[in-house]
């Protein structure tokens, strides 16, 4: 089925995400996202980044798994944000 694997793709895009932030911010980078940065300010760089990633996987899997544009946007959102993190470091 489709939605498993752009499910599949999603998951690897959020741990580029993860991955390129983290050296984005050990480098004395800034995170862009508010609500991420809130989250990173009061628990730490990698309890913020796999709480939030986990969060959007959940939302993936529990509410969006039937609509498969829905997780189609949503894997091109991650990409582009992956390939701007990738430019940054």
């Amino acid at each position: 089925m489709i939605s498993y694997a752009l499910l599949a793709t999603l998951a690897a895009l959020q741990v580029a995400d993860i991955w390129t932030t983290r050296k984005i911010l050990l480098a004395g980078g800034r995170e862009l996202n508010p609500a991420v940065r809130w989250l990173i300010g009061r628990f730490g760089i990698m309890p913020a980044l796999v709480v939030s990633k986990a969060a959007v996987l959940a939302i993936a899997w529990f509410i969006l798994l039937p609509y498969p544009a829905v997780l189609a946007a949503l894997c091109a959102f991650y990409g582009w944000i992956v390939w701007h993190n990738w430019r940054s470091l």
